[in-house]
């Protein structure tokens, strides 16, 4: 499990042969009203690319921003990097936020390698301008008590934060919340908003903020009024995701899911109205683990993940 999302952290060194820039076929001038951008992190949908692979899928598809591959930014010199983010704003395409590369359940040696790393991707953040990271909490730990591991969650984290918020930027935690994952350890943890709440307050910086996911609000049972104590600067970035048919909330596995619409047992129309009503202007993904959707090829995963989304949106009233 510690390797839970670890596909998103590198990307392809293919070579493939750059789309032509007239293919984009959209463009955000196109929909004023629409201030939620919908964002393309290619690991979560099964695509394996590198950073200009990338870009023009996100041109070509019609997305509104793109997951920072921070290793193949890092290679770029600085007017390659100018170049890059060029093609992006004369394409309407931002940068999303990235995955925290630091391992805050591990050990202290691990921890701290994971703050020289998280240190040396803030340069590249910065240059990018993109808001910051997010990182999920698992609901289990088979050695920490749940105030222990709390405790812990509480100082790794905040030293993050003040990293990040030194270097402008924010931090968006994630609960997990399927309750098929709670027997995998001895002690339970986070796994519902109200508790990732207490944590968000105990930590106590002002750049901290959520992560939210319409798989995980339906597996704890939330409800958009469980959500009315946000305002749209406490939303870092939000994911929607569909349930699996043939389950029950409480029998949902935590990398089994589908994309938004698929199955319609979570409706995300009232988690996009609520997100329109409140005025966030960030991203929304999709992080659905799926396996048919990582046996297609890239154009049409990233073809068909964008019309997932965008019909939510049409559903929704706000595409």
């Amino acid at each position: 499990m510690q390797n839970r999302r670890g596909f998103l952290k590198s990307s392809s060194i293919a070579t493939l042969g750059l789309l032509s820039l007239s293919e984009n076929l959209y463009s955000i001038n196109k929909f004023p009203n629409r201030k939620i951008k919908i964002s393309l992190m290619p690991g979560s949908v099964g695509i394996n690319v590198n950073a200009y692979e990338l870009i023009n899928l996100a041109i070509k598809n019609n997305f509104d921003s793109i997951y920072p591959l921070i290793n193949d930014l890092k290679k770029m010199s600085d007017l390659e990097l100018n170049d890059y983010m060029g093609m992006m704003k004369s394409n309407s395409v931002s940068f999303d936020v990235c995955i925290l590369p630091v391992d805050f359940s591990q050990t202290n040696s691990v921890f701290n390698d994971g703050i020289k790393v998280l240190k040396d991707y803030c340069n590249t953040m910065k240059k990018i301008e993109s808001k910051g990271f997010c990182r999920w909490i698992m609901p289990t730990n088979n050695d920490l008590t749940y105030l222990k591991n709390f405790e812990t969650h509480k100082s790794r984290l905040k030293e993050c934060a003040k990293i990040i918020g030194d270097n402008g930027m924010k931090l968006g935690l994630e609960f997990v919340a399927p309750k098929t994952l709670m027997a995998r350890d001895q002690f339970s943890f986070i796994r519902t908003i109200n508790e990732l709440r207490e944590l968000i307050d105990a930590i106590d910086e002002n750049n901290v903020g959520y992560q939210l996911d319409t798989f995980h609000l339906y597996c704890a049972n939330h409800s958009v009024d469980d959500l009315r104590f946000l305002n749209k600067n406490d939303i870092i970035m939000c994911q929607l995701n569909d349930a699996v048919k043939g389950r029950s909330q409480d029998e949902q596995i935590d990398l089994e899911r589908e994309l938004p619409g698929k199955t319609g047992l979570i409706n995300t129309t009232p988690f996009l109205n609520f997100l329109e009503e409140i005025g966030y202007e960030g991203t929304i993904s999709a992080e659905p683990f799926n396996k048919d959707l990582n046996n297609m090829d890239n154009e049409e995963a990233a073809k068909v993940t964008f019309n997932s989304i965008k019909k939510s949106f049409e559903n929704a009233g706000i595409f």
